[in-house]
């Protein structure tokens, strides 16, 4: 498996609502690509929940790693770089992805944490896990994901919920304009530990 997410910073008077119609139109295309678990067509809107500028992402969590080299190599991805120019992409090795609830996602969250140099990379997976079962285990919770970004040596903790997009004290809130999830159902409810510390 594979995380990965890029963003686009967008004009302070950007028209959002032309993000919004570009997920739901894009996001169609996305309902049955192979190897992947979902991707969050997703956007933050200067002045709400916390947001201090307009923004476009995509988060992704791959099941198949072969797959998602594909996709950066392949068509599915010239119109982010005709539209956008080309970005730095950035990706996690999971630690723990887990399913939660069923329905429809309507928001997603990102909280990046520190490892700490000299921390037990194996007592730090086992924490994690235990957390991230737990965030998966609460009513709104469509998916949970925790990642390893080993450049820059931090947790991820993402989070897939179905309750509208509120403003949030840790990390950054998410709307999602559109939730393509050929293979969200294939995660099971059990921790899927991919990183062997």
């Amino acid at each position: 498996m594979l995380i990965k997410q890029y963003e686009h910073r967008l004009p302070s008077d950007y028209d959002m609502e032309r993000i919004r119609e570009r997920g739901r139109t894009r996001g169609l295309v996305w309902n049955d690509a192979h190897g992947l678990a979902f991707k969050a067509f997703a956007l933050r809107e200067r002045g709400k929940y916390g947001a201090h500028h307009n923004a476009y992402t995509s988060i992704y969590l791959w099941l198949r790693e072969d797959a998602a080299a594909q996709f950066v190599t392949g068509p599915r991805f010239e119109p982010v770089i005709e539209s956008f120019g080309r970005p730095p992409i950035q990706t996690w090795l999971p630690v723990d992805a887990r399913a939660g609830h069923s329905g429809p996602a309507l928001s997603i969250y990102r909280e990046d944490v520190v490892v700490p140099e000299g921390a037990s990379l194996g007592e730090l997976r086992k924490t994690e896990t235990k957390l991230n079962a737990e965030v998966a285990a609460h009513e709104d919770t469509v998916a949970a994901i925790v990642g390893l970004d080993v450049l820059n040596w931090r947790i991820t903790r993402f989070t897939l919920s179905s309750a509208p997009l509120r403003t949030v004290e840790r990390g950054v809130g998410y709307e999602i304009a559109y939730l393509a999830a050929p293979g969200l159902a294939l995660l099971p409810a059990e921790s899927v530990s991919a990183l062997a510390v």
